[in-house]
């Protein structure tokens, strides 16, 4: 029998309803897998008050669209969580089709990709235990929404909800990638963490970390349906991680070109000069960052790092150094608005040609896995990544002024958490209270005139150039 057939017993219709799975809610598709198990798919409610593009909602329909089980599973066989990476290996392909393909090309690793014709996804579930890399689930569909509502510029990716049934993950995904990373000592954390679902799917352990990441008394997995995009930056905008893993890499963060220019209270471009000439004195930046890096590039790698350390400080994230990616992208100014579009090559392509766009790099975050939980170490909070800043963004200022104020009043944005986002209580209070802190820190600076609202990149692409920036309000409800 075709996987395909056997699998029609998936939802055909989208509908609305709230998931008994991690408290989430959303537009839920179903799907029943071989075993007989209803599992879940979720697109989470949108965030009131956040843009989400054409392609953040195709890209959410795609994943909801994904009946894993007439797909190829293979075990993330690289760094250190485990994942279930997913290949598309043709129509109409049998459950035995698909066994042969995972035997044959599962254990490559990055390569089994090359004998498949597409990636749609990863599935990553939660994995917390003393032996393991950290990741929580809700992590990454909460970053998604936030991004939205603060109209970062920096890339977050799209994530959905998704369960599975834990007999089969466990089956072609867990035991495989037990075996696969076991002997290896660079694997060795990556095989404590299937060593912990193994443990989990099979009922042997049990308590608060193995509930993380179970639902439907335990029959289920549940996690994050997400797929990453852009290539890994170095010490140019990573930092050259000299001072080792924990607050010492988060504090050479802090040495990088555009956080430089953060703190230096020239004007924007004076700044962004300054500390490209500042952040190659260290030997391996000034490898890594070219001494005629364009100010136009400096300036929107400071947007990326507000973006990331707000993002960060409020949701606790523990592990972003070093997983910083990039992607190349075409910007331009076309009626007075900023535009942009995925640059594939240095040419310029035709129909931009008229309005002399210029190349750069847009920051991707896509590990955003580490955060959220409780007990994580917050090292934008604990290196104090918002102090002492001379440049911000105004609209980032205001948009974040908004959503420390919800939270702070337990409004919309605080009931989405704990209503559709499927966050505890304790979680989201956690959350509000950063980012009343945040906003607090920001607020004050501004208002003593030590941080001025004037970083606006789009302005450099300009025919006019930036110019001097007009006097902006610190309320959050100015013009």
């Amino acid at each position: 029998m075709m996987m395909q057939k056997f699998l029609l017993a998936a939802v055909l219709t989208v509908v609305s309803l709230s998931s008994a799975h991690a408290g989430v809610s959303g537009e839920t598709t179903e799907f029943t897998s071989p075993g007989g198990l209803t599992e879940r798919c979720v697109r989470i409610e949108p965030l009131q008050g956040a843009h989400y593009s054409k392609h953040d909602r195709r890209d959410e329909r795609a994943y909801c669209e994904l009946d894993v089980h007439a797909l190829a599973l293979c075990p993330k066989l690289w760094s250190t969580s485990p994942g279930t990476i997913i290949y598309d290996i043709g129509k109409d392909v049998s459950a035995q089709e698909i066994a042969a393909w995972e035997a044959q090309q599962c254990g490559a690793g990055h390569h089994a990709r090359q004998a498949a014709r597409h990636k749609p996804a990863v599935f990553k579930v939660s994995v917390n235990d003393r032996d393991t890399s950290a990741t929580y689930a809700p992590s990454s569909w909460v970053y998604y929404h936030l991004s939205r509502f603060l109209h970062a510029g920096v890339h977050v990716p799209v994530s959905v909800y998704r369960s599975m049934d834990a007999a089969i993950h466990h089956e072609r995904v867990v035991k495989p990638g037990l075996q696969l990373s076991g002997g290896k000592r660079s694997l060795r954390m990556l095989n404590a963490g299937w060593r912990f679902l193994d443990e989990v799917e099979t009922g042997r352990k049990t308590g608060a970390a193995a509930q993380a990441a179970l639902t439907d008394g335990g029959r289920q997995v549940f996690g994050v349906l997400i797929d990453n995009d852009g290539d890994r930056y170095g010490p140019e905008f990573n930092g050259v991680r000299e001072s080792g893993w924990g607050s010492g890499q988060n504090y050479d963060f802090q040495q990088t070109a555009p956080f430089l220019a953060l703190r230096d209270p020239a004007p924007v471009v004076e700044a962004a000069r300054n500390a490209v000439h500042e952040a190659r004195k260290n030997p391996r930046m000034a490898k890594a960052l070219a001494a005629d890096t364009p100010v136009e590039q400096v300036a929107f790698w400071m947007q990326d790092v507000l973006e990331i350390t707000l993002l960060d400080y409020v949701l606790g994230q523990q592990d972003r150094i070093g997983n910083i990616d990039y992607i190349w992208r075409w910007y331009w100014i076309e009626d007075g608005k900023l535009e942009s579009k995925r640059a594939h090559g240095r040419e310029v392509p035709e129909d931009l040609a008229a309005f002399k766009p210029v190349r750069l790099r847009q920051s991707a975050i896509n590990d955003n896995d580490a955060g959220v939980r409780r007990g994580y170490a917050d090292f934008a909070q604990r290196t104090h990544m918002l102090e002492e800043l001379r440049h911000y963004s105004p609209r980032l200022y205001r948009r974040f002024g908004l959503l420390a104020a919800d939270l702070g009043a337990k409004g919309p944005i605080y009931q989405w958490m704990t209503a559709s986002a499927g966050l505890s209580v304790k979680e989201a209070d956690t959350i509000a209270s950063r980012a009343i802190e945040a906003f607090t820190l920001l607020r004050v600076d501004c208002e003593k005139g030590a941080l001025k609202l004037d970083l606006e990149p789009a302005r450099l692409l300009t025919a006019a150039g930036p110019g001097e920036p007009e006097a902006v309000s610190c309320a959050i409800d100015a013009p």
